[in-house]
């Protein structure tokens, strides 16, 4: 828990540097992404854990952390092609 919070507070300094809204709202999608990730892969290893000691949703909660990780990654993907399709802009 501590991690996580310096974690926030080292990543508001940046949103000082961010010149407009636009700036400000991109940065923290991109430190939203970065935590995503972070805590994808610490449910990777804790259902890996499941596994190895043999419990019965050990498995279940593997592929629902790897279908996690995945969401997350592709979210990027997903939010430019929606744009390119509407005619948003990049």
């Amino acid at each position: 828990m501590i991690v996580i919070f310096l974690f926030l507070i080292s990543s508001f300094q940046n949103f000082a540097l961010a010149g407009s809204l636009k700036g400000t709202a991109d940065a923290l999608g991109s430190e939203a992404s970065h935590l995503g990730i972070a805590i994808g892969l610490i449910s990777l290893v804790i259902a890996g854990t499941y596994l190895h000691m043999g419990k019965q949703d050990g498995g279940q909660k593997v592929t629902q952390a790897i279908l996690g990780i995945l969401v997350i990654l592709a979210a990027p993907v997903i939010i430019s092609t929606l744009r390119s399709i509407s005619g948003g802009g990049a």
